[in-house]
């Protein structure tokens, strides 16, 4: 099972794809306090409920009833559309898979110190885990290749996101927090993936077009060594590193194999 990094991924589509896709015993590592997740999911499906309505009422292909010659009015054309909605999020899934949701670890870690001590430790047979639901292998009906589709994840949310802006956004320290994240996903027999918020948004909620395929997100720099400066000057958020940078695509690519969510189909 080889590391992933997927896609960047908005909050409402990551809980999606985990209620739908995600099997027991998957844990989710979201690198945020609790509080600070539910506010920024709770603004990402406003924003898309807002979208929704504004497309259902501005959209030209909607008629507001039949034709001169008698035909029904046209159907609104459906954009397409690379994040879960608001409204299919909300709808309930299968009941086996909503059984098994339940059973689904959450862990919210506020800062790196605690993830990487999380991950030091962690095993799926951790006494204060949830239990598993009574049928973990596949749902009634299911063929036996759909079922080995998906195995068990160690999902980080937000990995770079808990690096980035400390004296650990190097390569030194990526590269140690990848090392304790494969390694406790291989002992405890998961599959490591990193998911990571859109690098940006727009006031909106919706990530830029640029922002869609991680492109940004994967050429960001970083120094060889933890705590390492930047160059002095008027606008320190554009100031370069000093000494040798690394691009992060090429310091996770030697952990992780990059690949589109299946979100992005």
């Amino acid at each position: 099972m080889d590391p992933l990094f997927l896609s960047p991924a908005l909050p409402s589509t990551l809980i999606h794809y985990i209620i739908h896709h995600c099997t027991y015993p998957t844990t989710l590592l979201i690198c945020s306090d609790r509080a600070e997740f539910l506010s920024t999911l709770t603004q990402d499906l406003q924003a898309q409920q807002q979208r929704q309505q504004s497309e259902a009422t501005t959209d030209p292909d909607t008629d507001a009833g039949p034709d001169h010659l008698g035909q029904a009015p046209r159907q609104p054309s459906s954009p397409p559309n690379h994040t879960a909605s608001a409204l299919s999020l909300l709808t309930p899934p299968p009941l086996y898979q909503l059984a098994v949701t339940r059973h689904i670890r959450t862990v919210f870690i506020p800062t790196l110190s605690h993830l990487r001590a999380f991950l030091s430790v962690f095993t799926v047979q951790d006494t204060t885990a949830v239990s598993a639901p009574p049928t973990s292998t596949a749902a009634p009906g299911s063929s036996p290749s759909r079922a080995n589709h998906t195995s068990p994840l160690l999902l980080v949310y937000g990995f770079l996101g808990l690096h980035r802006h400390t004296s650990e956004w190097s390569v030194q320290g990526i590269s140690g927090t990848a090392a304790v994240l494969v390694e406790a996903a291989k002992k405890a027999g998961l599959k490591a993936v990193i998911v990571e918020a859109p690098l940006s948004t727009s006031p909106s909620g919706e990530a830029p077009e640029d922002m869609q395929d991680g492109v940004d997100l994967l050429s960001e720099s970083m120094p060889v060594l933890s705590g390492s400066s930047k160059r002095t000057g008027l606008n320190l958020e554009r100031a370069g590193w000093t000494g040798r940078t690394i691009q992060v695509s090429k310091v996770l690519g030697r952990w992780f194999r990059f690949q589109e969510g299946d979100w992005e189909a």
